[in-house]
């Protein structure tokens, strides 16, 4: 019955955890939040019976509409079970009228393409159903799944259609970053490690920010944490090590299955001896999570109150200050084109001054903000854009601290 069981503490590792019912919380926060769904959830019990199919669909609706509220698992369990009723009540529905069409064509043969239509209606009723409960709780474990790592981050630390992505990347650095993921793998059991400069090692050390130790030792594909204040943005930054880098466009920070994706790093970049341009990609998501908001930065004034990035890698924290927004498109491999997110390295200054007159070319958004010269540390942002076949949307920042 829901609402059974007492709050029961107990000590899992560096952190409580509370009881109630079948439920666990890491939190005396999260289990007030749940006592609180309990006591909604027993005033709708008690004044309908909620395993009436009109009764569960209207209430299921109303909680995919937000006019009925959850903040916990409790609250999540409950809309899984309405769902269960209203999958198993549009599947008696199709059996129904299977066993009505068997008796009505014994008397009106006349009548079996109506028949047909009104089966074949219900059984994608059924189909529709079972899609939106799926979608639904897919939607509400990437949810639970990013509120994890987000909680972890600040419990450890002092606080800190969709339209799908692809690009060619080149693996120019393959060996140098293997080698450094794995001296980032050996690090979290010392706290230390050595990097390699060039193509000598460099006795420097370098230890992982308290914050970011737990989450490293849960994934050690994790290479840093990205936030814009009054933004959707503030997530974990991903770098693969499978060979073409795009692992995370459709997987967690738990590496499990997710249409959301992931923030995550070229795999060409080597943020540890700092490439010039640290590039960072992310799903243009209509819900808006992800990078589903840098469309905003299109129009100036959004642009110029919102232009503050914090980049920490798990070794720095980092602030940018973003001096450019623009759009472009991903090239065919035979035309000669200026490629923003190819641009790694300034080797000199030529190179630098082309990659200027080109980024200029690209950007909507004021030129006078593009404030960046040679010897500056860049971060580039960019996601998919519908504004034509293959488009991007970017937005670019320099360090500042």
């Amino acid at each position: 019955m829901w609402g059974s069981g007492k709050p029961d503490p107990s000590l899992y590792g560096f952190m409580n955890k509370y009881k109630l019912g079948e439920y666990e919380f890491d939190t005396y926060e999260e289990l007030l939040a749940a006592e609180e769904d309990t006591k909604k959830i027993d005033v709708i019990t008690s004044s309908m019976d909620v395993t009436e199919l009109e009764v569960a669909l209207s209430l299921y609706e109303k909680i995919r509409n937000n006019e009925i509220v959850f903040h916990s698992s409790v609250g999540s369990g409950f809309f899984m079970y309405l769902s269960d009723i209203v999958v198993a009540g549009a599947r008696t529905m199709v059996e129904e009228e299977k066993e009505k069409e068997s008796r009505l064509r014994k008397k009106h043969k006349a009548s079996v393409i109506y028949r047909v239509i009104g089966v074949t209606l219900i059984a994608c009723a059924a189909v529709i159903f079972s899609y939106i409960y799926r979608n639904d709780m897919a939607e509400r474990r990437s949810e639970e799944e990013l509120a994890r790592v987000r909680k972890i981050q600040n419990l450890t630390g002092s606080g800190i259609s969709d339209e799908e992505y692809s690009e060619n990347v080149v693996e120019d650095n393959t060996a140098l970053l293997n080698e450094l993921r794995k001296q980032r793998e050996e690090a979290v059991k010392s706290g230390e490690t050595e990097i390699a400069q060039g193509s000598e090692k460099v006795k420097k050390k370098l230890k992982i920010l308290p914050e970011y130790q737990t989450l490293y030792a849960e994934n050690t594909d994790f290479v840093g944490w990205i936030s814009i204040e009054g933004t959707e943005i503030d997530y974990p930054v991903m770098q693969t090590k499978e060979a073409d880098g795009q692992f995370y466009l459709d997987h967690s920070f738990y590496r499990s299955s997710d249409k959301n994706g992931t923030l995550f790093m070229d795999v060409r970049n080597d943020f540890v001896n700092r490439d010039t341009n640290l590039i960072i990609y992310g799903h243009n998501m209509k819900s808006g999570v992800m990078f589903g908001g840098l469309k905003k930065y299109l129009d100036d004034d959004y642009l110029k109150s919102h232009r503050t990035i914090t980049f920490n890698t798990i070794y720095e924290k980092n602030t940018y200050e973003i001096i450019g927004a623009g759009l472009s498109e991903v090239s065919f491999e035979d035309e000669y084109t200026f490629r923003y997110y190819n641009f790694l390295n300034a080797g000199n200054r030529d190179e630098w001054d082309a990659f200027r007159v080109n980024m200029k070319q690209l950007l909507s958004s004021d030129l006078s903000l593009f404030d960046a010269d040679m010897g500056d540390e860049l971060l580039t942002l960019s996601t998919c854009s519908s504004y034509r076949e293959q488009g991007r949307m970017f937005i670019i920042a320099k360090k500042i601290t």
